[in-house]
């Protein structure tokens, strides 16, 4: 079968709660920011939660873009290991039910699938607290070459790069996609990330990336500066392709055929920023990969962004079919 997007990344179940400021700080939580815990100190914070009301999705940084492709209609594949549990045949059953391949269940009877327990303010901001569980156990023995070869392009997101083995991974599927002339992009993922594996994420960019995604926060940590032009100016210095979102400021990117574009957002009430970048990563991904310009493939980006943040969870509904060309005519509208 071939396939658009092959992603890689760490397959997680998220479960939302909203959350007053109070609690953030009482918990000396970064706001806004990923934290990686036990399921130990995860279950502590769950039962401080208790009784609120929460929603349970399949979730992933590049598992949510996967997803997001798949919506708009492009074919797409996903490495990423759950365990044989109730989380993980939901999350299975969550990639089934939008046609993404997936690499499937099942790590031996005592593993757990991982989880983020994403807390929501009241004012649209997500603090994501992670046990990566089974899924900081992807091996490069998971990563099959034969997915791989049947793609147009490869995407892997900077968390792998938290673990050993998770990121020996994304080099190997890399290393596959260069050989077989497939271009890679790739997602800094979080400011964490970049400030605890900085010089280890600019060397697999150089040699590897073709395509680059982040927000402001993380290209600034990425470039060491204060200031997103700078940062902008720097990075697209390294990599032929650049998205950085900048939240209500729209976004900018930059190509080897465009110096810098500009795209606004799409006018929507903001419930949840969950997934926001994974799914203007989609968005944006789809336009390429169907050879729209770059603006038009922005565009697309931003529209997918604006749905999925007026809604709890990371991930577009399926069966919501937005049509690339009419988003781009509502686009001219604004």
């Amino acid at each position: 079968m071939k396939y658009d997007l092959l992603g890689i990344g760490n397959a997680l179940v998220d479960i939302e709660v909203h959350v007053d400021d109070a609690f953030i700080e009482q918990n000396s939580l970064v706001k806004g920011g990923m934290t990686l815990l036990s399921l130990e100190n995860q279950q502590k914070i769950l039962k401080e939660l208790h009784g609120l009301s929460t929603k349970i999705s399949s979730g992933g940084s590049a598992a949510n873009t996967i997803h997001g492709l798949s919506v708009l209609g492009g074919k797409a594949y996903y490495f990423g290991r759950v365990a044989n549990d109730i989380y993980g045949k939901h999350y299975a059953a969550d990639m089934m039910s939008c046609g993404v391949g997936f690499s499937g269940t099942g790590n031996g009877a005592t593993s757990t699938t991982g989880t983020c327990v994403i807390l929501v303010t009241p004012d649209s901001e997500r603090t994501m607290l992670t046990h990566l569980g089974v899924s900081s156990s992807l091996h490069p023995d998971n990563v099959d070459e034969e997915p791989i070869e049947n793609s147009t392009m490869v995407y892997i997101e900077g968390y792998l790069w938290t673990g050993e083995d998770t990121r020996k991974s994304a080099e190997k599927l890399a290393l596959f996609a260069k050989k077989n002339k497939i271009p890679v992009a790739f997602t800094l993922s979080d400011a964490f990330v970049v400030n605890s594996f900085k010089k280890q994420l600019l060397d697999f960019i150089q040699q590897n990336v073709d395509i680059l995604f982040c927000n402001e926060i993380e290209a600034r940590a990425m470039a060491g500066t204060e200031n997103t032009q700078e940062a902008f100016d720097v990075l697209k210095g390294i990599v032929e392709t650049i998205f950085i979102t900048r939240g209500a400021y729209g976004s900018w990117a930059s190509s080897a055929d465009e110096d810098k574009i500009a795209v606004k957002v799409f006018p929507t009430k903001a419930v949840d920023t969950t997934g926001a970048g994974d799914l203007f990563a989609a968005g944006a991904l789809y336009g390429i990969i169907k050879n729209y310009t770059l603006q038009e493939s922005a565009i697309i980006g931003s529209y997918c962004a604006s749905e999925v943040v007026s809604q709890m969870g990371g991930r577009m509904p399926v069966g919501s079919d937005p049509d690339a060309e009419k988003i781009i005519q509502k686009y001219q509208k604004l």
